[in-house]
């Protein structure tokens, strides 16, 4: 559209909804109505927390992130690993974990993570993935009760964060989550779930959607501001919309609310400081997790009691040049949830915030010449000053060639359950036991319902 021309109504219209497409997705936008009106489950909570959800994008090799340290299971680990195996002399050694003679080593690329681990800030939790319900080698064999297209990335990805993987409806838990907590927070026009990696699948639910902004911020239409001449016009003509048929009057609505609340937003973060924190540059995570830490630095005036963030990076598919590419990619990572972690402690609200890992799947321990190829469990870790740190949860596999838990080509069978790991940071964030079985229905097939790791 020239900038020389005058506008017409056409013009106007089709920029408005630009601009709150900018500020929501589409479904977000109809997920506004849908918040408003859903019933209330739970009264506001008087206290503040916040998960952050951090997805690695391509699968994350799990098994060089955290490395057995003592000499007979790094042995097996070097054996299997082969030209991928990092050298024992340069992992980070890690405190012993309590009450056991196990030792670790973390990735050397990593040294703000070591740190966070030593000082009981950062838990590990261990072969965690993708399951239906406890599964054998002789079962996984014989392809039955496995997840759908296992190896898939797309597929993997949306049964990590929807945990149903066999349901029609897609829909995440974090999503779920905010469908049966909305009236948590007092101000219902912001929805509990911000993404600052666009509309994901993880955060939608029946009802509710994520409110999708960037690192910089709400992303807003040039054209319109709050004092211009052509905005004046252009919510008049959305205004003379509710004499139309419902649908224009129901888009008109849509676009006036999604406005209304990117303008909402964009004055209680200008309400607020920059983080004291210094966030290392040139590092699109920290620069999302920067914009996290204003977002819940601005949680009183936006009046939330209750957040879920996701943010993302990507590039951890190493089939090649995996020594060289992945280094990079854990500094990134540990830099960032490092940064972000002393960014809470200056808000004063590092017990209140968790922050956790996940990925697409793990990858094979074999390699395939210069990388390493689609698997299946894999290492997350969990940060916060709630996280009973300086521990790891669960059980380290033996990592032998063709063992009891590799089911070919260094594929290791998870034992510990996404929903296990979800479902233990949902009951620190105030979901009763009845709704972490809606939210994970299959959780009832697994031996233990949480982990403890907060």
């Amino acid at each position: 559209m020239s900038p020389f021309r005058p506008w017409t109504r056409r013009d106007l219209l089709r920029c408005g909804l630009s601009a709150a497409a900018g500020l929501t997705t589409p479904r977000a936008m109809l997920g506004l109505l849908g918040a408003a009106s859903a019933t209330a489950a739970h009264a506001a909570f008087t206290d503040y927390k916040a998960l952050v959800c951090i997805f690695l994008h391509g699968g994350n090799d799990g098994y060089n992130l955290l490395v057995p340290y003592d000499s007979t299971r790094y042995n097996r680990y070097k054996a299997a690993r082969t030209n991928l195996a990092l050298t024992r002399s340069e992992l980070l050694p890690l405190a012993p974990p309590l009450l056991s003679f196990d030792l670790y080593g973390l990735h050397p690329a990593m040294p703000e993570l070591q740190k966070l681990y030593n000082n009981d800030r950062l838990a590990f939790i261990i072969n965690a993935g993708t399951l239906l319900a406890p599964v054998t080698k002789d079962e996984v064999l014989a392809g039955r009760n496995l997840p759908p297209r296992l190896y898939s990335h797309n597929d993997q990805q949306d049964c990590w964060v929807s945990s149903r993987p066999d349901a029609t409806q897609r829909q995440g838990w974090g999503g779920r989550l905010a469908d049966l907590l909305v009236s948590a927070n007092a101000n219902s026009r912001v929805s509990m779930n911000i993404s600052l990696s666009g509309n994901n699948l993880f955060q939608t639910g029946a009802t509710s959607v994520p409110y999708s902004m960037s690192a910089g911020g709400v992303p807003s239409f040039r054209a319109l501001t709050n004092a211009s001449a052509r905005t004046a016009l252009y919510r008049q003509l959305l205004a003379q919309a509710e004499a139309a048929q419902a649908f224009e009057r129901t888009s008109s609505r849509l676009v006036s609310r999604s406005i209304d609340l990117g303008m909402e937003i964009s004055t209680a973060l200008a309400g607020v400081p920059e983080p004291g924190t210094e966030f290392p540059a040139d590092n699109g995570l920290a620069s999302q997790l920067k914009m996290v830490a204003r977002m819940i630095a601005a949680r009183e005036t936006l009046g939330l009691s209750r957040q879920v963030f996701y943010v993302t990076i990507g590039g951890f598919d190493l089939h090649d040049n995996q020594l060289e590419a992945h280094p990079a990619l854990l500094a990134r990572l540990s830099q960032a949830m490092s940064a972000f972690y002393s960014a809470t402690v200056e808000l004063g609200v590092a017990d209140a915030v968790t922050t956790f890992t996940a990925s697409d799947f793990g990858r094979t321990t074999t390699s395939n010449g210069d990388g390493s190829d689609h698997a299946w469990g894999s290492i997350h870790c969990a940060l916060g000053g709630a996280v009973k740190g300086g521990r790891i949860y669960g059980d380290y596999p033996d990592l032998t060639l063709n063992g009891p838990q590799d089911v070919g080509e260094g594929r290791i069978i998870p034992t510990t359950s996404v929903e296990q790991y979800g479902a233990t940071m949902l009951r620190w964030f105030g979901a009763s036991e009845s709704e972490i079985d809606v939210i994970f229905p299959h959780l009832s097939r697994f031996a233990t319902r949480g982990l403890g790791f907060v």
